[in-house]
């Protein structure tokens, strides 16, 4: 387990950086870690060795250089598969905790935990894109190239972003996590705009597979504390990758009991699924510094967009499964499919969103009415 109040064992600056107020802010949350100043980041990093053996000992290191380009992107969404529009806040990228699965380690294009510390061209961007948006609902998330919570206590983007969501009222902000320490946010305003959403595997998946990360019984004890906190946020969850292994229909169904025990299911806003998908590249890289991983050797095709997948009938199988365990624990609990075609979701569902706005307004919607519930 990677020991996160240790982190970092090293921090690389970008020159140029060290000035900047928001990396002296970082630096002097941090207990005396050895610091090097980079000259050239781009060479520096052209540098590094791509051997998947040095993942390891760069997410111990932290890097704080300039974001050169957007920090607002759209989900990256599949072709011909249906996604729900979501924003992604690119502020960080890399992660400290260690699931083997990840697909960041073969998706980055270096081993490091990076913090872009111009965040007042982040601040002007965000500004500049909800004022251009005030009409209409925007989810956006921190979870896309790093876990939302793993490192807060170091970076405070919720401090950096909350003026914002307090001056924007069409915003949502999504922090996807596998942490459970939640308490130095659940204070923060707006709390119907702030969603807490879990990554849920089974615990004997977390414990062979999710290095670093805290116990499914910590994070949906973190899940009941957000939704009975006084004012209340909102909650979801994300059955995302769902993997196959010897026994996971019983392992998934008792998770589906533990989480229903946990929260109350009329009042998340949503449950997604999503099963296991990487580029073939990745691979290698689990082989390499998971060697126990059995997850790899599954029934896989190639998909359209490159990445393998489990053949479609064992999706279908699989998402069917988790949805009538859901079910069964609360009929109208609100579920959709992550990257998925028109025809899974028919199968599964029995119909599919017309496109991609028709998917983003459901989950909208499911916005607005938990803003506006008591």
């Amino acid at each position: 387990m990677i020991a996160l109040k240790n982190f970092p064992e090293c921090v690389l600056i970008e020159k140029g950086c060290e000035g900047l107020p928001y990396a002296r802010e970082i630096l002097s949350r941090l207990i005396c870690p050895q610091v090097e100043i980079i000259p050239d980041v781009r060479a520096y990093l052209k540098q590094i060795a791509p051997e998947p053996s040095f993942l390891s000992s760069g997410k111990r290191t932290l890097l704080l250089m300039k974001n050169r380009g957007r920090f607002i992107k759209r989900c990256p969404g599949t072709r011909h598969h249906l996604c729900c529009l979501y924003l992604v806040l690119h502020h960080a990228a890399g992660c400290p905790l260690d699931c083997s699965y990840c697909i960041l380690q073969s998706y980055l294009n270096n081993p490091f935990i990076v913090f872009y510390v111009n965040v007042e061209d982040m601040l002007a961007e965000l500004r500049d894109v909800f004022s251009r948006t005030s009409g209409a609902i925007l989810r956006i998330g921190t979870g896309e190239f790093t876990d939302s919570l793993a490192l807060e206590h170091i970076s405070h983007t919720m401090h950096l972003l909350m003026p914002l969501l307090k001056k924007f009222p069409n915003v949502f902000l999504e922090l996807k996590t596998k942490m459970a320490d939640i308490d130095s946010i659940l204070a923060c305003e707006p709390r119907r705009r702030i969603i807490f959403s879990w990554s849920l595997n089974p615990e004997a998946v977390v414990r062979a597979e999710e290095s670093g990360t805290a116990p499914l019984e910590e994070r949906l004890a973190a899940a009941s504390r957000a939704q009975s906190t006084a004012g209340g946020h909102p909650v979801a969850f994300h059955f995302d990758p769902l993997l196959r292994f010897p026994g996971w229909e019983d392992a998934y169904t008792e998770v589906v009991r533990s989480l229903a025990d946990a929260v109350d299911l009329s009042r998340t806003l949503w449950v997604s699924m999503g099963t296991f998908r990487f580029s073939p590249s990745l691979k290698h890289i689990i082989e390499e510094r998971f060697p126990q991983n059995r997850l790899i050797y599954e029934e896989f095709i190639r998909g359209e967009d490159g990445k393998m997948r489990y053949f479609k009938p064992l999706r279908r199988e699989m998402y069917a499964h988790v949805l009538r365990a859901l079910r069964a624990a609360r009929p109208d609990v609100f579920t959709y499919l992550c990257m998925e075609r028109d025809d899974v979701w028919d199968e599964v569902y029995g119909f599919h969103p017309e496109n991609n706005l028709h998917l983003k307004k459901m989950l909208d919607e499911r916005c607005l009415e938990a803003l506006h519930s008591h």
